[in-house]
Order: structure tokens, then C-alpha cells, then sequence
């Protein structure tokens, strides 16, 4: 057998041998990330309809800041977590999206706390389709994981 004919059948072999293998990019499901973004949605959510319906000075800051330390602890271990799967970089890229938001939004109501105003049902209503949209594509691509979409 020529050396030629050897490295043919040597290359189709390992070709075979691969194409038989899955490659996984991303990390698999992770029950424990949908649960907590799930959460975390029905909080903000619930947090956006109940500041629209607020007046000064109950929708301040001052008022709310609770809200964003509770967020703030329940993002970091949402965070934390998935900084501990493997391959799990596009789930992190979203959730330091959604920490962002939360900075962004957070300094916002600051700044209207500071004009003793209320943050605009406008900006509310855009904030929470924000945060829905960051959140509903964790959870698409934690739902494509478990049906073994993501692969």
C-alpha cells in the first residue's frame, strides 16, 4: 500500500471518527438559572407596574431602595452561578446585560429623586420592555439548552 493511500484512509478515518462525535458550545440546561431569571422577571415586572402607579414621594428613590439592593444580591447569584458552568459565556453576557439595566435604571431614579419627580410612566414602560426583552432571551436560550437545541 502506497504512503499516499495510507494517508487517505488515515484522514477518513479520523473524519468518520469525528463526525460521529457531538461538539458541544455552550454548557448544557441549568434548571436553577430559569427558575431564578423566571423570578426575577415576576419582580421586576412587578416593580415596573407598581411605580407607574405612584406618586411623589413613594415612587423615590429613597422609597425603593430596597428594590435595587434586593436585585443587586439576586443578580450577583444568578451571576456567580453561571460564571461556574462551563461554556456558559453567552448566559453571563445577558446577565451582565441585565446588571447594567439595573445601573442604568438605578442612577436614573436617583437623578429624578434628586427634581423630586417621579420617573415618567414613558420611561417606565420602556424600561420594562427592556428588561422583558433581556430577560425573555436567557430564558429561549436556557429552554433551546434543555431541548438540546443549543449544541
Amino acid at each position: 500500500m502506497n504512503d499516499l493511500l495510507k494517508i487517505t484512509l488515515r484522514s477518513l478515518a479520523v473524519v468518520v471518527f469525528l463526525s460521529g462525535c457531538t461538539v458541544q458550545l455552550v454548557s448544557k440546561y441549568d434548571d436553577q438559572t430559569d427558575t431564578n431569571v423566571t423570578a426575577l422577571q415576576k419582580k421586576f415586572d412587578s416593580y415596573f407596574v407598581n411605580l407607574k402607579s405612584e406618586s411623589y414621594p413613594n415612587c423615590s428613590y429613597f422609597n425603593n431602595m430596597s428594590f435595587y439592593k434586593d436585585a443587586d444580591v439576586e443578580i450577583s447569584g444568578i451571576l456567580v452561578r453561571a460564571k461556574a458552568i462551563p461554556k456558559n459565556d453567552i448566559t453571563v453576557n445577558q446577565l451582565d446585560a441585565i446588571n447594567t439595566a439595573i445601573s442604568d435604571l438605578e442612577k436614573l431614579h436617583k437623578l429624578k429623586d434628586k427634581q423630586n419627580v417621579c420617573i415618567d410612566p414613558t420611561s417606565i414602560d420602556t424600561d420594562r420592555i427592556l428588561f422583558n426583552t433581556i430577560f425573555t432571551a436567557i430564558l429561549k436560550l436556557e429552554i433551546a439548552k434543555k431541548r438540546g437545541e443549543s449544541k
